[in-house]
Protein backbone atom coordinates (compact mmCIF):
# COMPACT_ATOMS: atom_id res chain seq x y z
CA UNK A 1 0.00 0.00 0.00
CA UNK A 2 1.24 3.39 -0.79
CA UNK A 3 1.71 6.24 1.58
CA UNK A 4 -0.92 8.30 -0.36
CA UNK A 5 -3.65 5.27 -0.02
CA UNK A 6 -2.24 4.64 3.80
CA UNK A 7 -2.34 8.48 4.21
CA UNK A 8 -6.44 8.79 2.74
CA UNK A 9 -7.11 5.86 4.59
CA UNK A 10 -5.98 6.80 7.87
CA UNK A 11 -8.15 10.60 7.48
CA UNK A 12 -11.17 8.53 6.34
CA UNK A 13 -10.57 6.44 9.66
CA UNK A 14 -10.34 9.39 11.80
CA UNK A 15 -13.61 11.14 10.52
CA UNK A 16 -15.62 8.25 11.10
CA UNK A 17 -14.48 7.67 14.60
CA UNK A 18 -14.94 11.62 15.14
CA UNK A 19 -18.83 11.11 13.82
CA UNK A 20 -18.90 7.97 15.89
CA UNK A 21 -18.26 9.93 19.10
CA UNK A 22 -20.36 12.71 18.36
CA UNK A 23 -23.18 10.43 17.71
CA UNK A 24 -22.59 8.13 21.01
CA UNK A 25 -22.74 12.07 22.68
CA UNK A 26 -25.68 13.07 20.75
CA UNK A 27 -27.77 9.91 21.58
CA UNK A 28 -26.60 9.91 25.62
CA UNK A 29 -27.95 13.96 25.38
CA UNK A 30 -31.55 12.72 24.11
CA UNK A 31 -31.47 10.44 26.87
CA UNK A 32 -30.43 12.79 29.93
CA UNK A 33 -33.08 15.30 28.46
CA UNK A 34 -35.49 12.93 28.10
CA UNK A 35 -35.07 11.98 31.70
CA UNK A 36 -34.58 15.09 33.23
CA UNK A 37 -38.50 16.42 31.59
CA UNK A 38 -39.66 13.44 33.56
CA UNK A 39 -38.29 14.83 36.56
CA UNK A 40 -39.12 18.34 36.14
CA UNK A 41 -42.27 19.80 37.97
CA UNK A 42 -42.03 23.52 36.92
CA UNK A 43 -43.64 24.42 33.45
CA UNK A 44 -41.60 26.53 32.63
CA UNK A 45 -38.04 24.14 32.86
CA UNK A 46 -40.03 21.73 31.15
CA UNK A 47 -40.88 23.89 28.08
CA UNK A 48 -36.75 24.83 28.36
CA UNK A 49 -35.74 21.09 28.39
CA UNK A 50 -38.36 20.27 25.27
CA UNK A 51 -36.87 22.74 23.03
CA UNK A 52 -33.01 21.10 24.38
CA UNK A 53 -34.47 17.86 23.36
CA UNK A 54 -35.58 18.95 20.09
CA UNK A 55 -32.68 20.39 19.41
CA UNK A 56 -30.95 17.24 20.89
CA UNK A 57 -32.95 14.77 18.16
CA UNK A 58 -32.49 17.15 15.42
CA UNK A 59 -28.34 16.89 16.31
CA UNK A 60 -28.96 13.62 15.85
CA UNK A 61 -30.37 13.21 13.25
CA UNK A 62 -27.70 15.33 11.23
CA UNK A 63 -24.93 13.65 12.71
CA UNK A 64 -26.93 10.17 11.80
CA UNK A 65 -27.64 11.39 8.08
CA UNK A 66 -23.91 12.28 7.72
CA UNK A 67 -22.69 8.98 9.05
CA UNK A 68 -24.94 6.53 6.41
CA UNK A 69 -24.53 9.13 3.89
CA UNK A 70 -20.78 8.61 4.19
CA UNK A 71 -20.94 4.79 4.71
CA UNK A 72 -19.96 5.51 8.13
CA UNK A 73 -23.19 4.19 9.87
CA UNK A 74 -25.16 1.25 8.19
CA UNK A 75 -28.77 1.92 10.34
CA UNK A 76 -31.06 0.55 7.85
CA UNK A 77 -29.08 -2.62 7.06
CA UNK A 78 -28.32 -4.84 10.36
CA UNK A 79 -25.82 -7.09 8.51
CA UNK A 80 -23.94 -4.40 6.77
CA UNK A 81 -23.47 -2.47 10.35
CA UNK A 82 -22.63 -6.16 12.08
CA UNK A 83 -20.08 -6.55 9.44
CA UNK A 84 -18.38 -3.31 9.85
CA UNK A 85 -18.50 -3.45 13.49
CA UNK A 86 -16.40 -6.90 13.39
CA UNK A 87 -14.25 -5.36 11.27
CA UNK A 88 -13.12 -2.74 14.01
CA UNK A 89 -13.13 -5.18 16.85
CA UNK A 90 -10.79 -7.06 14.85
CA UNK A 91 -8.62 -3.50 14.07
CA UNK A 92 -8.91 -2.41 18.03
CA UNK A 93 -7.78 -6.21 18.95
CA UNK A 94 -4.83 -6.11 16.68
CA UNK A 95 -4.12 -2.83 18.00
CA UNK A 96 -4.24 -3.64 21.79
CA UNK A 97 -1.94 -6.69 21.16
CA UNK A 98 0.86 -4.64 20.07
CA UNK A 99 0.47 -2.48 23.37
CA UNK A 100 1.85 -5.32 25.22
Amino acid sequence: MEMEEMLEQAGEKRDELIATEMLVSAKAAVRTYAVALTEAASPKVRDVLKRQLTQAINQHARIADYMIENGMYHAHNVKDQLKNDKKKVKTVKKLTKKDK
